[in-house]
Parts: structure tokens; C-alpha cells; sequence
């Protein structure tokens, strides 16, 4: 698979899941979670899933309990809409990119401050 190809399918696996977990997932523990990236692997048959979830740690580690067990729902709603010889396998990343990113702000702001 081309470069070009990988990284339009990256986007539209990123858009179905994230509308998937908004709008038809009955689980309350994903109301608060975003997809944040996805890497589809070379050959198309592996996509990792980075994800943020909001809340507490326990909230958090709850949304990624739900976030295992809704793969083959999402998995399936994948293979429903989009056009692909086969649908990749889902592993999923926490994405601490955020969380790193608030607490860079708030040395920056301690600093500003002194």
C-alpha cells in the first residue's frame, strides 16, 4: 500500500471510530474518550488506535477497559464502511501526548509567575 493511500486511510479509520464512539456506543465509560491517531501498519492488516480519555485515573482506566471490548464492535463497524480487502486488526495506545502537554503549561506558567 502507497503512502498516500495509508495516510487517507488513517484519517477515515480515525473520523468512523470517533463518530462510532460518539454517537452509536451505548457504553458510558467512552462518552469522554477521543481518538487522537491512528497508524495503519505497511501492509494494511494492523491499526493502532491512540486514544484520550477524560476524567480521573479511574475514569481513565475504566475507558480503556471499555475501549477492549468495544474493538470488535469497532472492528465491524470499520468493515461496514469502508473499503478495504481486509479490515485491520485493532491494538490501542493510550496517548499521554495531552497530558504532558498541560503539565509543560503549568511549570511554564509557575515559572512566569516567580
Amino acid at each position: 500500500m502507497d503512502d498516500r493511500r495509508r495516510a487517507r486511510l488513517e484519517v477515515d479509520i480515525r473520523q468512523i471510530v470517533g463518530e462510532t464512539l460518539s454517537r452509536s456506543v451505548s457504553d458510558e465509560r467512552l462518552r469522554n474518550v477521543s481518538i487522537t491517531r491512528v497508524k495503519l501498519s505497511r501492509d494494511g492488516s494492523h491499526a493502532t488506535l491512540f486514544y484520550e480519555a477524560a476524567g480521573t485515573e479511574t475514569e481513565r482506566q475504566d475507558a480503556y477497559e471499555a475501549m477492549k471490548s468495544a474493538r470488535g464492535y469497532l472492528r465491524s463497524q470499520l468493515a461496514s464502511k469502508i473499503k478495504m480487502r481486509t479490515v485491520p486488526a485493532i491494538s490501542l495506545v493510550k496517548d499521554e501526548s495531552g497530558e504532558k502537554g498541560d503539565r509543560i503549561l503549568n511549570i511554564m506558567r509557575e515559572l512566569s509567575n516567580d
